[in-house]
């Protein structure tokens, strides 16, 4: 630790042993130790992808969905035009039987 606060300032002393490496630096009286593994960092890197993928896939899932669901709404209000009509004509075509059929 001594030898650590003997460091001058903005210098850093870095040691590696096989797939580990770590670095102190000494900045305004603070010191920083950053520590690395390769392994650990290829596990880091799967899983950043793994999140990514199934976060891009989760995305597009609910872009179809609302999409989907603006479709049903679409053809549900075309539905609904279309039963009015149906009645409304049919309403119509009663009427005029029923007038032709009384008249006589």
């Amino acid at each position: 630790m001594d030898s650590l606060l003997k460091l001058p300032e903005g210098a850093a002393y870095r040691e590696s042993k096989d797939r580990a490496h770590v670095e102190a630096t000494h900045q305004g009286g603070i010191i920083y130790i950053t520590g690395t593994c390769d392994s650990l960092q290829r596990q880091v890197e799967y899983y950043e992808a793994l999140y990514h993928t199934a976060r891009d896939a989760l995305e597009q899932k609910q872009d179809e969905l609302n999409r989907a669901e603006e479709g049903r709404r679409d053809s549900s209000l075309f539905d609904k035009l279309y039963l009015l009509a149906t009645g409304i004509a049919a309403g119509a075509s009663f009427t005029t039987i029923f007038r032709i059929f009384k008249k006589d």
